[in-house]
């Protein structure tokens, strides 16, 4: 784990421009603080006050109650919020161990949470939240200020996330208020108050050892943990003590983990499922189109060749895999929703920008020069491991292993679990590693985080460069001066090669269309409280 550093962050708060089958607002800035509202981000002068202007949409419910039924292909990864690598855990996360702050549909702006309502002061450098009326954990206990202080505690030893808190010098509040002491102004608190790895626990973990307490979770979200498995069935009830009584509209949420995509979608063809969750876009169009719920382009499809040994620690030998991929062949084999890479950040969140050069297509002639001066000369063997649950990891490392057949490059496929295999992702233990990721939270600084989190996407690739990227980024002045920083970062992704993104697209889920109430951010990610069954 890096040691802390200090984060010198003095932009405003920037929130995501664009946002699911909707056009992008614009933004007014002057000088001075933040106004969040619904819809815009404006800046003017003076304290920054954020309220529940920011509406999300609910349910109008038909019939309460009922059983909501959803599916997935990735196991869970448990209730440590900062081991979560998959959406599934995001996803599920949420519905526990509720954050202070929401994300919207459009991916605008803020919503209320945990708390109603928050005031960034940048001149006493705090954020005081204001809790929910009657905010209170699964088991009867109001959420305090003292909670909100250990599950700061507890995020801040995360080997992942854990660096993003360094600017909270204290948590202090009183009755409904929760006020965050900064050490120094930074941008990207409020965004990461809204993010899955933010939930917040009871202090002490309600009186539990922390391993018991990760077995039998307490949060102050909408639903009850009942009965959960990291591969299998998780069951929930609404939370009788959550601050809005009349959610959840549903009455038993079942979450299924099924590889098997023909099995998903018989099911919910059936009417036994009601979501499969992000599916594949080669089975797609296989549903009825009214099912297909499809969001902004915004997902990153990619490969890690692991820097820490040969053959590829050699840069020449990393630039022949990214001229021998055949680019068109992945954006032909994954379908409609899916199209060729423009760069290793996950496009469409504000202050997003592609590389100043040209992004990798393929060049054999080129692949096979750099292989033959490269540690491929002769033939090398190599292993590359990938989710067998994920079809689009499937076809991307079938379609690999064909290309670098081509410069000498004997590849072996590893289909691995969901589990097993980000065991080995994070572990850097293979060759080449695909897989595919976004951001969970409206700001770049989120992907910024994640790739440096999975040491350059699993490559083991130093992060200490991309670590002052990010610190120049959020000290940036200007929006040209973060634009650049994450021009930076893209042209780095393509003179490195350590990380290669192969094709990019959009998160797709398919929705009973008798649901009402669902929603999802461009990131693909959705709350369960807000969806009724019935038309």
């Amino acid at each position: 784990m890096r040691a802390r550093k200090a984060i010198l962050l003095f932009a405003v708060l920037a929130l995501l421009a664009g946002a699911c089958g909707g056009d992008d607002d614009s933004s007014d800035t002057t000088s001075g603080g933040t106004e969040t509202t619904a819809g815009t981000t404006e800046t003017t002068a003076g304290t920054t006050e954020t309220t529940a202007g920011a509406t999300e949409t609910t349910a109008t419910p038909g019939d309460a109650g009922g059983t909501l039924v959803a599916t997935r292909f990735e196991s869970f990864d448990g209730w440590v919020l900062d081991s979560a690598a998959a959406y599934s855990s995001y996803q599920t996360h949420l519905a526990v161990m509720e954050p202070l702050i929401r994300f919207t549909e459009d991916g605008q702006s803020l919503a209320p949470g945990l708390a109603k309502d928050w005031v960034y002061d940048p001149d006493a450098l705090t954020i005081t939240f204001t809790l929910q009326d009657g905010a209170a954990f699964s088991n009867g206990d109001p959420v305090t200020a003292e909670d909100v202080a250990f599950s700061l505690d507890v995020w801040r030893t995360g080997p992942n996330f854990g660096e993003s808190w360094a600017a909270i010098a204290a948590v202090t509040g009183e009755g409904n208020q929760v006020v965050l002491e900064l050490e120094f102004p930074d941008n990207t608190i409020l965004p990461l108050m809204a993010s899955s790895v933010s939930g917040i626990m009871p202090k002490d973990f309600a009186g539990m050892t922390e391993d018991d307490f990760y077995n039998s979770p307490i949060g102050a979200g909408p639903f009850v943990v009942e009965e959960w498995s990291l591969g299998g069935r998780i069951r929930m009830t609404p939370n009788p003590h959550y601050y809005d009584p009349e959610r959840p509209y549903v009455d038993e949420l079942i979450l299924e983990v099924i590889a098997d995509e023909t099995e998903r979608q018989n099911l919910f063809e059936a009417g036994q499922v009601h979501i499969n969750e992000y599916l594949s876009p080669t089975v797609a169009p296989q549903y009825n189109e009214a099912a297909v719920y499809e969001c902004i382009v915004h997902s990153i499809e990619h490969i890690g060749l692991n820097v820490t040994r040969p053959p590829f620690d050699d840069l020449a030998a990393r630039q022949a895999v990214a001229y021998a991929v055949d680019y068109d062949a992945i954006d032909a084999a994954l379908g409609e929703y899916f199209g060729l890479p423009s760069g290793i950040l996950a496009p469409n969140i504000w202050h997003w920008v592609p590389p100043t050069k040209p992004y990798f297509r393929q060049d054999m002639a080129q692949a096979q020069e750099l292989a033959a001066s490269s540690s491929l000369a002769g033939g090398v063997d190599v292993e590359m491991i990938y989710d067998a649950g994920n079809e689009l990891d499937t076809l991307v490392s079938q379609i690999v292993q064909a290309n670098l057949a081509e410069i000498g490059v004997n590849v072996s496929l590893t289909a691995l679990e969901t589990g097993a295999f980000l065991d080995r992702a994070f572990s850097v233990d293979a060759d080449i590693t695909p897989w595919n990721y976004g951001a969970i939270q409206p700001d770049m600084g989120d992907p910024m985080i994640w790739i440096w989190a999975t040491g350059w996407l699993f490559s083991g690739y130093e992060t200490d460069t991309l670590f002052n990227d990010f610190l120049e980024y959020g000290a940036a002045e200007t929006e040209a001066d973060q634009e650049a920083v994450v021009a930076k970062i893209q042209d780095d992704a393509i003179d490195h090669a350590a990380a290669i993104a192969v094709a990019e697209g959009s998160y797709l889920h398919a929705v009973n269309t008798d649901l009402t109430g669902f929603w999802s951010a461009p990131w693909g990610l959705y709350y369960y409280d807000t969806i009724a069954l019935g038309s």
